[in-house]
């Protein structure tokens, strides 16, 4: 797959519904709300999604997956640098252990849970009490948008 026909998307509320099916055919669990911003990496059809989650003013990375054809070809990496490069403030995920080290290639540095928003935390204790949870957080890598003040 040539790289230069790969499309980086913020869907818009309407298209919400394209990667649900995206995620009942790959990721099983969970559906995106109009609520999330929803993030995609596609060709033709949708190759990988995440979204991030407004929870009390913070945001939460969830529903990570990738096409199974398309694993282990660096396109989660793709479109979280994307997602990341959109994004301002500090950004949650709580990934399962198995996948530490993908979020660390990602930038996310592994944290304790009493250094969760307490919102989060309580989320992610809840979650927790599942199934074993990481906490992690990255900084925005939002671009500045002010041009350089070019001088004589």
């Amino acid at each position: 797959m040539d790289i230069k026909s790969l499309q980086f998307c913020l869907l818009a509320k309407q298209q919400i519904p394209l990667v649900n099916q995206f995620y009942k055919q790959v990721y099983k669990k969970g559906l995106a709300n109009k609520n999330d911003q929803v993030f995609v990496l596609k060709a033709t059809d949708i190759i990988c999604a995440a979204r991030i989650k407004q929870v009390h003013g913070h945001h939460l990375l969830t529903g990570v997956a990738c096409a199974q054809a398309h694993r282990k070809q660096g396109f989660a990496s793709l479109l979280l640098n994307y997602l990341l490069s959109q994004q301002k403030g500090t950004i949650y995920c709580f990934p399962y252990p198995h996948l530490q080290r993908f979020y660390e290639q990602q930038g996310f540095q592994l944290i304790t849970a009493d250094l969760l928003p307490v919102a989060l935390r309580e989320q992610y204790q809840r979650y927790n009490s599942r199934k074993p949870l990481l906490c992690m957080m990255i900084k925005s890598r939002l671009k500045s948008t002010i041009a350089p003040i070019e001088t004589e």
